[in-house]
């Protein structure tokens, strides 16, 4: 006879096994293994990490040349399809395109990067004394003197404007560096260049051979190189006009206030497309720091219009100018471009905006089957 004492095993509630049943069905022997194997390779990469980095640097040594070239090549190839269409031959257009391209380097990086770099230097500099003499209206206003938080918050304000000036090099110093490496990057741009005309020229068999091998490894995975490819080309091509409307309005609107690096600040909010979201405001921050200098209306009124063309820009003309696959999610794209900047520094903020569409492309063609 049965202990009458003895407990019934308590009843889960209908939550309880449907959480059950959903771990039996989904945490496999079949799914847990290939989770165990990446753990064990990932352990053991860094046990050997020492190796695998010295062969990392010597391989990027190696490949650089080639993934510049490859670069040129797609960034270019939009110019070669136009001469195309007037039945141009590659062995004319391919060539002229290159020397355009080499024209536009050797211009900016001899007389307008170096213009622009003493022009940022010297704009941090005036933005340092826009907030001394706005901290010194605020005495004004309070009758000669200051809360304490609010010293506090200037002289934090202060010494992070300073750290970033200070951080900045000088022009010479620039030179210094590029004249130490000069040979290094000379070879590595000859390369580049030569690379990047071979890659124009054999655009289409390179392109085709690449998506024939992925196919023969997967079919999804050429299916994902093809639609990554269309969705970064469609967000550089979106994104070179809006930075170039871009930076026409606000150049205008500076310039139109009368403030001194109007060029400046209308090249830097079109750059600050780069960085979604933050990029524009961070600049634009600067642009009435840096005016506070000029007649109060003056402030107040580009003030003003700074506000009104943000929202100008955010609900007219950037529906206007983006698709719809083209949108980009807040979080999601901050989040790639944080990730970016912290793993691969500058490179990382420049590739960040291309890689959330491409994992966003590969998403999508998951959610249509991996149909095209």
């Amino acid at each position: 006879m049965e202990n009458s004492n003895e407990k019934e095993p308590k009843k889960l509630s209908p939550k309880m096994y449907r959480i059950r049943d959903w771990f039996d069905e989904k945490i496999t022997a079949k799914r847990l293994i290939p989770v165990l194997v990446v753990l064990l390779v990932v352990y053991l990469l860094n046990l050997t990490w020492p190796v695998w980095n010295t062969a990392y640097v010597l391989l990027m040594r190696i490949l650089k040349p080639f993934i510049i070239g490859f670069g040129i090549a797609y960034i270019l190839r939009p110019v070669t399809l136009f001469f195309e269409k007037y039945k141009i031959k590659p062995a004319i257009s391919v060539p002229l395109t290159l020397l355009g391209f080499i024209f536009i380097l050797v211009l900016l990086f001899s007389s307008i990067i170096p213009t622009l770099y003493e022009d940022i230097s010297v704009l941090f500099s005036t933005s340092v004394d826009g907030v001394q003499k706005l901290f010194r209206e605020y005495q004004m206003w309070n009758n000669g003197t200051s809360e304490p938080w609010v010293t506090d918050i200037f002289n934090q304000v202060i010494n992070v404007l300073k750290g970033l000036i200070d951080s900045i090099p000088s022009l010479p110093a620039l030179v210094s560096q590029f004249v130490g490496q000069f040979f290094s990057i000379l070879t590595t741009a000859l390369f580049s260049f030569i690379i990047g005309m071979y890659f124009i020229f054999d655009y289409e068999r390179v392109t085709r051979g690449v998506v024939n091998m992925a196919h023969k490894v997967s079919p999804r995975l050429s299916a994902s190189i093809i639609v990554i490819n269309r969705a970064v080309l469609g967000y550089l091509r979106t994104l070179i006009f809006i930075m170039t409307i871009t930076c026409v309005e606000y150049g205008l609107i500076y310039t139109l206030v009368g403030h001194p690096y109007a060029l400046v600040l209308g090249v830097l909010t079109a750059l600050g497309l780069l960085i979604p979201y933050i990029g524009p405001t961070v600049v634009h921050v600067f642009g009435v720091l840096t005016a506070l200098t000029l007649p109060m209306p003056r402030v107040i009124t580009l003030t003003i219009a700074l506000m009104v063309m943000s929202q100008v820009d955010g609900y007219l003309i950037s529906p206007m100018v983006y698709s719809k696959r083209d949108k980009v999610d807040p979080i999601s794209s901050l989040f790639v471009f944080f990730a970016g900047s912290v793993l691969f520094g500058f490179v990382g903020i420049l590739l960040s905006m291309p890689t959330y569409f491409a994992i966003r492309a590969v998403r999508d063609l998951k959610r249509n089957n991996w149909q095209l």
